[in-house]
Formats: C-alpha cells, sequence, structure tokens
C-alpha cells in the first residue's frame, strides 16, 4: 500500500471509529507502530486528524456530535476523494441534457461540475470553483449569482445571491452538506445554509451529495429535511443499518 492511500485509509478508520490506538491502526494496515505514528503526526499537522495519547480522534467529533469548527476548501479536497467520486458519479444520471441545474458549494458537488459530460445545459451555481471548472465548457450556459464572497468555501451568499436565486426557475438542485443527523442536512455557515435552502425550494427536483463519512454527523445549522429531497447521494461505504434508517425518509442512491 502506497503512503497516501495508507494514509487516506487512516483517516476513514479514524472518522468511522472516532478515535482509535496506534496498535489497533498498526494491526488494520500491517504495518510497524512506528510508521503510524509518523503518520499520524503529518495528519495531524495537516489538519485531518487530532493527536491523542496512544492513538488519534477524528476532527468531525463523536457521531451525532457537532462538527467542532468550519473546515476550508483546500482542506476538504483531498479527504474522502474516492468516495466523493462515487457520490458524483451517481448523481450524473441525474441530470438531463437541456435542463437548468443548480450546483452548490463544496468538494463532491465541483467534482460533480468536472465531470459534466458534453451536452448542452444551463448551469446555476454560487460557487467560484464550480465556475473555474465550467468557464470554458462548450455547451455550459453558465450563471454565477454573485454576492457577497467567502473565501474560506469558494462561495457567494448573502441579501444580494438570495435574492438573485429566488426569481431563477431550476429543473434540479445539487447540493452538498457537512453532516446529516436525525435526517436534517446541515452546514457550517448560516448565510450558505439558507442559500442552499432557497436552491431547494426553487427546484423542481432535489438532490443531496453526501459521502458516508458525513452521515451520522451534526454541523451547526440545519438547512433541510430529508423528507423534502427526492434523493440522497453518497458512496458504497454507507453501513446497511444508516441506509436502512435514511430509507425512510428519502431515496438513497450510491456510487
Amino acid at each position: 500500500m502506497l503512503k497516501t492511500e495508507r494514509r487516506e485509509t487512516i483517516c476513514k478508520l479514524v472518522d468511522k471509529r472516532n478515535t482509535i490506538t496506534t496498535v489497533e491502526l498498526a494491526s488494520a494496515l500491517a504495518v510497524s507502530e512506528m510508521t503510524v505514528r509518523r503518520d499520524l503526526a503529518d495528519l495531524a499537522h495537516m489538519g485531518r486528524i487530532v493527536r491523542v495519547h496512544g492513538g488519534a480522534r477524528s476532527v468531525l467529533g463523536a457521531r451525532g456530535t457537532a462538527i467542532p469548527r468550519e473546515f476550508a476548501h483546500h482542506e476538504k479536497m483531498s479527504a474522502h476523494e474516492h468516495e466523493k467520486a462515487q457520490v458524483a458519479s451517481a448523481a450524473l444520471a441525474y441530470i438531463d441534457e437541456g435542463g437548468t441545474i443548480f450546483l452548490g458549494t463544496g468538494t463532491t458537488v465541483e467534482l460533480l461540475a468536472r465531470l459534466l459530460p458534453l451536452i448542452r445545459l444551463r448551469v446555476i451555481t454560487n460557487s467560484l470553483p464550480v465556475v473555474d471548472a465550467l468557464c470554458n465548457r462548450e455547451g455550459i450556459d453558465l450563471c454565477c449569482i454573485g454576492g457577497t464572497y467567502r473565501p474560506s468555501t469558494g462561495a457567494f451568499v448573502g441579501a444580494i445571491a438570495e435574492d438573485v436565486l429566488s426569481h431563477l426557475g431550476i429543473d434540479a438542485a445539487f447540493i452538498g452538506l457537512n453532516g446529516i443527523f436525525d435526517h436534517t442536512a446541515s452546514t457550517s455557515n448560516t448565510q450558505e445554509g439558507r442559500l442552499q435552502r432557497i436552491a431547494l425550494d426553487r427546484a423542481n427536483l432535489r438532490y443531496l451529495l453526501a459521502d458516508s463519512s458525513k452521515l451520522d454527523r451534526r454541523d451547526f445549522y440545519g438547512f433541510y429535511d430529508l423528507v423534502n429531497v427526492d434523493a440522497l447521494m453518497t458512496d458504497r461505504l454507507i453501513t446497511p443499518e444508516q441506509e436502512a434508517d435514511l430509507s425512510q425518509y428519502t431515496k438513497v442512491v450510491t456510487g
């Protein structure tokens, strides 16, 4: 296993368990405890995990507890890349040529933008990374709604963005999130959450995108109830128990 793959596996194990020991990680990865300690030191420096005595703790906190802080765009880019690709691939099947879609903020939605096929499509977004991904694409009628810019996430928010979005017709909205707990989607920033709610309310079809590390997590601002969305796209690491629980409220699609 390559070092990058090993460290990504460590992050997944830490997030899944919330806390895990160095001994347990060494056994799971079939490497020495010294190797694990070096990996944990580097991952802690990168902000991917929190070092504790004898092991590591998830930066996301225990399942069901509040996520402790907002993570910047560059921190999210390298986290759970394989799972995000599965989510984005699942969402592609729900995009129809000639339609008008809204793509929200977040690295999973950004990946979806980069994977869009060469079809005729109108794309509305408040995400600068999505604009960067699509600005030179043929066949894409790109509409950036503007507003107040948040550098940490690359999002345009605020009264101007909300007013513009509230007057637009949307066939399908694809919205990322930071956590799902008690059948509620949540994010860290109230302004981003309000804009995501407006986009979903304006859309004929409503889709949430979340890799499995976001499940059973709760962030600061709850912006939408799963009973009001058409589907939740996630990856194949979702547990049978999680899928059964979420399926009570909406359709669950795995990539």
